[in-house]
């Protein structure tokens, strides 16, 4: 049986997360999502929509705030060029490294996700 209770825990904890990440390192939770998935190695925009569960307008506006930011560059794919291939700047690097070592704190409700 699901305790609906600890759902609420769960998203409550998940926003003051969110909040933390977004006051320390600038970044939103699918900002940050984005840029993971890209330093892991995904590079179309498509895959990034379907790897962080989002619409590709939704998955759109994330990049292009990352952008506009300096934190993303997009081309033309080497391998196909009808298709955009997103890479991730020097600058956006930089960040990810700050947001992997920043020592926010997981809140328990969520701890489990870290295994």
């Amino acid at each position: 049986m699901i305790d609906l209770c600890s759902i609420r825990k769960i998203q409550t904890a998940l926003k003051k997360f969110e909040e933390t990440l977004k006051a320390e390192t600038s970044l939103s939770l699918n900002d940050a999502l984005c840029l993971c998935s890209l330093h892991k190695g995904i590079r179309e925009p498509g895959a990034l929509a379907r790897e962080l569960e989002l619409s590709p307008s939704r998955a759109t506006r994330v990049l292009d705030g990352l952008e506009e930011r300096g934190l993303i560059s997009r081309k033309l794919s080497d391998e196909d060029r009808r298709s955009i291939s997103v890479s991730v700047t020097a600058k956006g690097k930089k960040l990810i490294e700050k947001y992997q070592c920043s020592g926010i704190e997981i809140p328990e409700e969520l701890a489990f996700t870290q295994n």
